[in-house]
């Protein structure tokens, strides 16, 4: 199916149409004959680089149907799938079993990590994406690695053990428990030892750090738009913590600035039942696939960020990061399309999501959704309902060529 009407093409929003043929952009033209004209502003779908869909071994809060279908409702259509499960996914048996178990449900295109440990050698051939845990979270203690994965993506979670305290009783006492030098320190290691990928960072020292190392990094949702301060109790707890209000307010200007590469959601669901338990016991983690590019498509109809700069950080960037051909309107990438109209402004409600654990912190928040989702050129979302069928694909994360990482290293 072509689409024609107002397209996000090279920073500008056009009037155009979009021939698509075996699930590609053929090419972009000022009209096509018999193109189908769509309401609203025709923008690439979003690659969420940072998800936890708890398939294997936690599919009562999550599994990986659940979690694509709220992937897919709140327009990204590539998600990238953390290997904290149970069991953990340290093997090419692990992997292959898990891509056994997800791939008929996946309802967007998708890729693994294998969690990076001194078993992952040899293991960038099957998939060039690691998971670094260097600190306890949720279902992990953290691995020491000496050696790593040339030229693969190697996403870090960023927290050192030894400063770490597990006990904390609320939301100031978490961050105080978790600080945020104890991620500063941790990026500070790695220092001269590869190239990275800095997750969840919550602080500005963080930032300065990822720059000196020449590393990239993500900021999340919920380091963005929630702080300790607020009235969440265990359903804002989260590793790294949520830290000051101030402290948000400059990390979204570090992001408008450019000073950090992309926003991931760090999509972490835990039932409500579990998160009902007192605050030291309460698990850490937020859901928030759902809802994060529709905040961000609110906040641009705001003026509070361009939509120059919302469409890098959401969908073109991570597609760059990941060498994927994903993430921008451009002949010879996936036809992965989103349709929004910036005068349909949602109050985001619970009872309104797709997530399996039934809840979100950003209730009552605003988001503009999108009524329209192509993924490869087929439509799954019309008119806000899903009407597809289970069309997500695996996709393998290449290593980068040794030439790719030279240039790379040349350009920082």
């Amino acid at each position: 199916m072509n689409l024609e009407g107002k397209i996000y093409y090279h920073g500008e929003i056009v009037e155009g149409a979009i021939e698509i043929e075996d699930g590609k952009i053929r090419r972009v033209k000022k009209s096509l004959p018999f193109a189908f004209r769509v309401r609203g502003i025709i923008l690439p779908g979003a690659l969420d680089i940072h998800v936890h869909f708890r398939e294997p071994g936690f599919t009562h809060k999550e599994d990986f149907y659940t979690g694509s279908m709220s992937a897919a409702f709140g327009g990204v259509t590539f998600v990238m799938d953390m290997p904290n499960n149970s069991p953990k996914i340290l093997t090419a048996q692990d992997f292959v079993e898990k891509l056994r178990l997800v791939a008929p449900k996946a309802n967007v295109d998708f890729s693994l990590y294998f969690m990076l440990s001194p078993l992952s050698p040899g293991l960038e051939e099957i998939n060039g994406a690691f998971k670094y845990y260097m600190g306890e979270t949720t279902a992990v203690e953290g691995y020491v690695v000496e050696e790593y994965p040339k030229n693969s993506f190697i996403s870090v979670h960023a927290e050192l053990n030894e400063c770490i305290r597990k006990e904390s009783r609320d939301l100031r006492d978490h961050d105080k428990s978790r600080p945020e030098s104890c991620e500063a320190m941790a990026v500070r290691t790695l220092l001269g030892k590869g190239k990275f990928h800095i997750a969840h960072v919550s602080g500005v020292d963080t930032v300065d750090m990822c720059k000196i190392g020449g590393f990239t990094c993500e900021v999340t949702p919920h380091h963005l738009f929630l702080h300790r301060d607020m009235p969440l109790g265990t359903w804002g707890k989260v590793n790294p913590p949520l830290r000051a209000k101030w402290m948000s307010e400059k990390l979204w200007e570090e992001l408008l600035q450019g000073r950090i590469d992309i926003v991931a959601s760090d999509h972490a669901p835990h039932t409500m039942e579990e998160k009902e338990d007192e605050f030291n016991i309460a698990p850490a983690g937020i859901p928030e696939v759902e809802t994060y590019v529709p905040i961000f498509l609110y906040l641009v109809k705001q003026g509070k960020i361009s939509m120059a700069r919302a469409v890098e950080v959401l969908m073109e960037r991570p597609g760059e990061l990941l060498r994927v051909p994903k993430g921008k309107i451009e002949a010879g990438y996936d036809a992965d399309l989103i349709v929004v109209d910036f005068k349909e402004v949602r109050k985001i409600r619970s009872r309104d999501l797709h997530y399996k654990c039934g809840w979100t912190p950003y209730e009552n928040f605003y988001g503009v959704f999108p009524h329209r989702v192509y993924l490869r050129g087929e439509e799954i979302i019309e008119d806000y309902e899903f009407v597809g069928e289970r069309l997500g694909k695996f996709v393998k994360i290449s290593p980068a060529k040794q030439e790719e990482e030279e240039k790379e290293h040349m350009q920082d």
